[in-house]
């Protein structure tokens, strides 16, 4: 059942010869690998693009969630091909993204490894793509300083770097180490509003909603119930609204520290009952992707609010 739906991702011809060419790339000897390389490595862009197209419109959560890791497994082989290809790992960051959200709450410790091959594909992006930052972040300077250098050429990178190191510290909020690492996707996220607070749907407003509301008191970011209802009001009006991942996520995070389980109940309900495909060009499985973690979150009240 799994293969027939992860084929139908590869009916476009271009992908099904992507398929042959990664397998003889990646398993034949050195020439026949350059040479396959030199073949394939202009059409991956557009190719990789045409199956996240087709992911992300799929209208059917259930459909997504068993195809996408055969799907990521497949992007993440491309990166034989083209290994500082920014296009591509900037991509294959937001599908591990993707992938954790949809498993995190029945499997956190998969999520988690998931979310932290999504941060690292997103930081060899970002190296990939601004040589200032690079040599910032290899020569020693922390990311929360290096961010200030990243361009608006570095989006893509910088928020599904965020998106991932920000889910995956949620999952491990008692593990200090991985707490200090905080201040590296606050920055990213931080420029990433400075430089189009709108880009792909205010995510970046998320997860300093996020942020501020899980350390409020912590490491001088100015968290707090204030700061973080203000960053997913912000983030709400990059899609007016119609981005539920916003309202999940202020549920999740928002409405336990203001005590408000009215509102956390409001929050999802309301996500549950929005029209899923009204989202940017219709991408409707990210919809539906918060509709599942808004009934998962009504499911699990009682785990969220305390009480």
């Amino acid at each position: 059942m799994i293969t027939k739906k992860i084929g139908l991702f590869f009916k476009d011809i271009s992908i099904l010869c992507l398929i042959v060419f990664l397998a003889v790339g990646v398993s034949g000897c050195t020439a026949t690998r350059q040479t396959v390389q030199k073949a394939v490595i202009p059409s991956l862009d557009t190719s990789v693009d045409d199956l996240v197209d087709k992911l992300t419109r799929q209208k059917n959560s259930d459909f997504v969630k068993e195809g996408l890791p055969g799907a990521l497994l497949f992007v993440t082989g491309l990166t034989e091909l083209a290994p500082t290809n920014y296009k591509l790992l900037s991509t294959i960051s937001f599908l591990y993204a993707v992938c954790g959200l949809f498993i995190e709450d029945e499997d956190p410790d998969y999520a988690i490894s998931l979310y932290e091959q999504g941060k690292d594909f997103g930081m060899r992006a970002m190296k990939v793509n601004n040589e200032k930052f690079r040599k910032e972040v290899e020569s020693g300077i922390p990311v929360y300083e290096a961010a200030k250098f990243l361009t608006k050429d570095d989006l893509k990178a910088m928020t599904w770097y965020g998106v991932n190191y920000g889910k995956r510290v949620t999952l491990q909020l008692t593990t200090p180490d991985q707490i200090l690492g905080i201040p590296d996707f606050a920055a990213t996220a931080k420029r990433s509003v400075e430089l189009d607070p709108n880009y792909s749907w205010g995510v970046n407003w998320a997860i300093l909603g996020i942020i501020y509301a899980i350390v409020p008191a912590m490491m001088d970011l100015g968290g707090g119930a204030d700061t973080s209802g203000d960053a997913f009001a912000n983030g709400n009006k990059a899609e007016n609204g119609e981005f539920g991942m916003m309202d999940v996520l202020a549920s999740r995070y928002l409405s336990p520290l203001l005590k408000d389980r009215d509102g956390y109940d409001q929050l999802n309900n309301r996500v549950i009952e929005m029209d899923p495909c009204k989202l940017e060009g219709g991408l409707c499985i990210v919809n539906e992707l918060a509709k599942q973690k808004a009934r998962f979150n009504l499911a699990n009240k009682a785990k969220y609010m305390g009480y």
